[in-house]
């Protein structure tokens, strides 16, 4: 008999490279996803995989299944939505974010998804966009949500919104108000965001291209700490405007006006072509937000627990 277990688990060998990987991703046994495939096999009468080598490949039988195997998952999961509606959903989804989407909205994506789908097993990632980008396209994740990446055409993607940033520095660091010479502004110590982000790249290749590399900078892969070594007076950083607007209220830092400004960056998310996917894709579109945290704005309550 066929079951969407085994050609689950066929899909996933195919998309992982091996057995092991397959297991650890279906949240099972080795020796349980073997099972399933021997039992695939015998019932269709062919080999679908070749361990001749070290390893796991398609047969050319299997590279033949394998397109028709994930039309039939998609299609059993439209069928589980349309029958038993979305709250029928009770697998894992994996995503990952960068840190700006975890300091503003990744609460309400997450109380969003959990109220479509209350039984679904959540495992968020925070990390650098190279990095969500490399695990997209391995298959260790679902979904990530990061500045415009240049992943395989394979994945749909969904624009969400675009991330506005500015120089900032301690209002003690420079008083003037007026515009202020980018070359100026060099001179002072250059606090950055981590090597490796998109952020950091674009502020790097934009100075270079005015001839300006900085001679003093420290880098740092948490946006906070950026935020709080400016206000501390230890350099000129550039930063997200709408999150880092309370520091700016609460005087710790001032907007710094330079003829050096760079383009926002665009956030989209990329996803698995599965109906599950598409859908929470399209839930982060209508919760992306990268101002002050909702429950953090005057007037809005702290998302509660609610009671089991």
């Amino acid at each position: 008999m066929l079951t969407f277990k085994q050609i689950e688990a066929a899909y996933w060998i195919s998309k992982l490279g091996s057995f092991h990987a397959a297991a650890k991703r279906l949240n099972t046994t080795q020796s349980t996803v073997s099972k399933r495939i021997a039992e695939l096999e015998k019932y269709l009468s062919i080999e679908i995989f070749d361990r001749s080598n070290k390893t796991t490949q398609l047969t050319i039988k299997g590279r033949e299944l394998i397109d028709d195997f994930v039309q039939m998952l998609d299609l059993q999961q439209n069928v589980v939505r349309r029958v038993g509606s979305d709250v029928s959903y009770a697998g894992r989804f994996r995503f990952g974010v960068t840190e700006m989407v975890a300091l503003t909205w990744l609460p309400a994506l997450i109380a969003g998804i959990k109220q479509l789908y209350p039984d679904i097993i959540l495992e968020p990632k925070i990390d650098l966009t190279v990095n969500l980008r490399q695990q997209m396209v391995t298959h260790r994740l679902d979904m990530i949500i990061c500045p415009a990446p240049k992943t395989d055409n394979s994945f749909p993607t969904v624009p969400l919104d675009f991330l506005e940033s500015e120089w900032m520095c301690s209002p003690a660091l420079v008083s003037s108000k007026g515009v202020v010479p980018i070359e100026r502004l060099m001179e002072l110590p250059l606090l950055t965001y981590a090597e490796g982000s998109l952020l950091h790249l674009n502020l790097l290749q934009a100075l270079a291209a005015i001839d300006i590399k900085p001679q003093n900078t420290i880098t740092c892969n948490s946006m906070i700490a950026l935020a709080e070594m400016a206000s501390a007076g230890l350099g000129i950083t550039y930063l997200p405007t709408g999150y880092f607007s309370t520091y700016r209220g609460d005087g710790y830092l001032r907007p710094v006006r330079t003829n050096l400004v760079l383009p926002p960056l665009e956030y989209l998310a990329v996803h698995r072509n599965d109906a599950v996917s598409r859908r929470i894709a399209q839930l982060a579109h209508e919760t992306c937000d990268f101002g002050i945290p909702r429950w953090r704005r005057p007037g809005e309550a702290a998302p509660q627990r609610q009671a089991p």
